[in-house]
């Protein structure tokens, strides 16, 4: 008699392999720009400005000039996440293995994963968040707050010469130059009294630092190599200048490209570890692990006259 088994299904081992966490490009512009702390609802950036008036050298008195000061304001945006998730759930799966004996299930089995997991999307919601925030026409978590690119696109227009524009589609051509010309006009274009900043940096997409760099590979510049730790960390310094290009997560898919000195950006915030200072714990009310992460986030430029700003048409 042959042997039936029409009766069962296909083994699959689902035990084989330790459980991997997904990978998320996590943010880094809080790490380059400053950061205002301790603002609950709304704070300002204080600045000061002077006008000087020089005179001939002779007798008397005259008062001319004048020193302003004035400010702009950061408000902040509560944002807060919450997650529930029923223990029970994971005994019909293969994560039953995982679980702890008997029927009062307290703790994820896998939490150190889960919550590396969440802290690398809620740096990557920040990120996301300073750059491509819209509470007007934004999308899903994007609605939450305004970031730069709003903030930018409605602070220098096209009446001022530190706006521009560059053709989206140019970038896509096979062998064009088109990025690298455009890179080097927005540098002509730093206002001359801040040129020697040892901060300025060139935020772009990821998409568009590679770009940036294949081009300038491709181009032969002679001396240059596109070594200055371009590999290690998707940025390197325009050649010939002070002017350091960088990829950031936020500004992928927002067609933008911003110039400034990375002390004039501001982001602002409660307590800068809250994003990452998140809870996990046992409701007993409830039988289910809750998760709990609250922030406080917002931006401004202390100088909109000092900011370089390109938009993709």
């Amino acid at each position: 008699m042959a042997l039936d088994l029409t009766g069962l299904s296909a083994y699959t081992d689902e035990n084989a392999m330790d459980l991997i966490k997904e990978s998320i490009l996590r943010g880094r512009t809080v790490d380059l720009i400053q950061v205002q702390g301790g603002i609950k609802s709304a704070a300002t950036i204080n600045r000061l400005s002077t006008t000087l008036n020089a005179q001939a050298g002779a007798c008397g008195w005259s008062a001319t000039g004048s020193t302003t000061l004035d400010q702009r304001t950061i408000t902040v945006c509560d944002i807060k996440i919450n997650e529930a998730i029923c223990l029970n759930d994971l005994e019909d799966y293969y994560t039953q293995v995982m679980m702890n004996p008997g029927s009062y299930n307290t703790d994820i089995p896998f939490e150190q994963l889960f919550a590396e997991n969440k802290r690398d999307a809620i740096m990557a919601l920040v990120e996301d968040l300073v750059w491509r925030g819209d509470t007007s026409g934004g999308s899903g978590n994007l609605l939450l707050c305004d970031g730069f690119v709003v903030l930018f696109d409605a602070g220098i227009t096209a009446s001022s010469t530190l706006y521009g524009t560059y053709s989206t589609t140019t970038f896509d051509t096979v062998n064009n130059s088109g990025i690298i010309d455009m890179v080097d006009e927005m540098v002509a274009d730093v206002p001359s009294n801040i040129i020697n900043n040892t901060d300025l940096h060139l935020f772009m997409s990821y998409a568009n630092f590679r770009t940036y760099a294949k081009e300038l590979r491709d181009a032969n510049l002679f001396h240059y190599t596109g070594a200055e730790n371009q590999g290690a960390d998707f940025s390197l310094m325009v050649p010939g200048t002070n002017v350091r290009a960088i990829a950031v997560r936020g500004l992928d898919s927002a067609d933008r490209f911003c110039l400034a000195a990375a002390s004039n950006l501001y982001i602002g915030t409660d307590l800068l570890s809250d994003a990452e200072d998140f809870k996990i714990f046992y409701s007993q009310d409830n039988d289910e692990v809750r998760f709990l992460a609250k922030w406080k986030i917002g931006v401004q430029a202390a100088w909109l006259n000092e900011v370089v700003w390109y938009v993709g048409v």
